[in-house]
C-alpha cells in the first residue's frame, strides 16, 4: 500500500486529495483516464506529492484506486449520517451514481466484500 508518513500510506494521501479534488469539481471527468490524468496534476501541483524521479505520479498507477475510493467515499458518508453499516446501501447507492465495476458490471455485495476495499470497510 505504500510507505507511511505521518501515519498516513501513500494510498491514504492518495484518496485524501481525490476527495479534495472531487470537492473542488464542477463536473465529472469524461472516463476514469481522464479523471487519473486530474488527479496526478492535482497531486503534483496543489499536494506536492510526485513520483518517481519526481514527476507527477502517472495517472496508470492513479486509475487503479478510483473504483475503491469511490466506494470507500460512499461508505464514509452512510457512516456519518447512520449507525447502520449495509453493503447493499453502498450497492444501491453505485447504482444511482452510475458506479460500476470493470466492463460496466454493476457494483454487488460480493463484489465489494471480495475486494480489497472491502477487507477495510469489514476492519472498520
Amino acid at each position: 500500500m505504500g510507505e507511511e508518513v505521518g501515519g498516513l500510506t501513500t494510498v491514504d494521501r492518495y484518496y485524501l486529495a481525490w476527495a479534495a479534488h472531487q470537492a473542488q469539481r464542477t463536473e465529472e471527468p469524461s472516463s476514469s483516464t481522464a479523471e487519473a490524468a486530474e488527479l496526478s496534476r492535482y497531486l503534483a501541483d496543489e499536494k506536492g506529492l510526485r513520483g518517481r524521479g519526481g514527476k507527477p505520479v502517472s495517472a496508470g498507477n492513479l486509475r487503479r484506486y478510483l473504483l475503491p475510493f469511490r466506494i470507500y467515499h460512499l461508505w464514509a458518508e452512510q457512516r456519518l449520517h447512520s449507525a447502520t453499516r449495509s453493503l447493499e446501501v453502498i450497492v444501491q447507492k453505485c447504482a444511482a451514481q452510475g458506479i460500476t465495476a470493470q466492463h460496466n458490471r454493476p457494483i454487488t455485495a460480493a463484489y465489494i466484500a471480495g475486494s480489497p476495499i472491502g477487507q477495510i470497510l469489514s476492519e472498520s
